[in-house]
């Protein structure tokens, strides 16, 4: 991973966390974790299609678990 990348990471952890124990409503922490979910599907998408496979999209309901 990149640096941009554990940095978008971490903020979108911090999100889900701060979500998680009710200090920022859901949108907010949709829209802090949104930057690292679209450039972990332009990830994905890119393997899958090296690999001819169907790519691991990202769920936000998951994550915020």
């Amino acid at each position: 991973m990149t640096d941009e990348t554990m940095v978008m990471l971490g903020k979108a952890k911090m999100a889900a966390d701060m979500y998680r124990i009710g200090q920022i409503s859901r949108e907010a922490a949709i829209e802090t974790i949104r930057p690292y979910a679209e450039a972990f599907n332009a990830k994905a998408a890119e393997i899958a299609k090296k690999y001819n496979r169907k790519p691991q999209r990202f769920n936000m309901v998951s994550f915020l678990r």
